[in-house]
């Protein structure tokens, strides 16, 4: 219960910490414009022609920014339903990054190879959120097809069960991985599949460990690796010599002899 109630007020300070970066964005908008029109005031122009004709010019400027209010409006339902915030890991659109900065119109990420990919609000339909409340390890292990199953599985669980209780790694994980079992058999070899639920974000490190013990304790049981497989059937050419053909390529019955006795 502990740990679900810092994970919860983890995410509630991440959700606040996004709504503030984006109040802040507003507020400041909303500041230097009631500054402008209040020194124009001071120095003794007259607001009122003004503002009549930023009002056409804010009408005509919103029926031309059609894209520009559905980001906003796109932008506010994602806040508010906290479809993700800033420091999620997240998908969109087949692009996946740490996002880095968001408000009513944007949302900026920072790709694997470290570039920025920023994507209107309005363009967001589907969003994969990878480090939402917590994650989960989905690793699949394939060894050779002439593999001892029950003894991959019980190599596969032990390996599994010293990562959970190593203290260094224990903290990351929620619960004991789970060793599925046989997930599919394949020309390539016997696919076993693990799931682990972690922290938000530790997933890939864990599997990663996870990944270099699994291999290590393979070396050691002589359990090889899945490979490519392909049978390969060859006939003896001495047959076909036998066979007798007609003209049209149609194969015949073999020649038989047959002997005559003299009367």
């Amino acid at each position: 219960p502990d740990m679900v109630d810092e994970r919860t007020s983890q995410r509630i300070a991440l959700h606040i910490s996004t709504f503030s970066q984006v109040f802040k964005s507003i507020a400041a908008v909303l500041g230097v414009s009631v500054a402008a029109l209040v020194t124009l005031s001071i120095i003794g122009i007259n607001l009122a022609p003004l503002l009549a004709g930023a009002g056409i010019a804010g009408l005509a400027l919103s029926l031309g920014s059609q894209n520009i209010i559905k980001d906003t409006i796109n932008g506010f339902f994602i806040l508010l339903e906290d479809q993700y915030a800033v420091g999620d890991v997240v998908i969109i659109q087949h692009m996946c990054g740490f996002v880095e900065r968001m408000n009513l119109r944007i949302t900026q990420l920072r790709g694997m190879d470290g570039s920025v990919i920023t994507i209107p609000n309005g363009s967001i339909a589907i969003v994969e959120n990878l480090s939402k409340e917590w994650s989960r390890v989905d690793l699949s292990v394939e060894v050779g097809f002439e593999t001892n199953v029950d003894h991959a599985l019980a190599v596969v669980t032990e390996v599994t069960k010293y990562l959970f209780y190593d203290r260094t790694w224990r903290p990351l994980m929620l619960e004991a991985p789970q060793v599925l079992g046989v997930d599919q058999i394949a020309h390539t070899g016997i696919v076993i599949r693990i799931w682990i639920k972690t922290q938000p974000m530790q997933q890939w490190s864990v599997a990663r460990e996870l990944r270099r013990r699994l291999k290590n304790r393979f070396d050691r049981e002589g359990i090889p690796i899945g490979i490519p497989q392909q049978s390969l059937w060859f006939k003896n050419g001495l047959d076909l010599t036998k066979m007798n053909y007609n003209g049209n390529g149609d194969r015949l019955s073999p020649p038989t002899t047959s002997s005559s006795s003299g009367d």
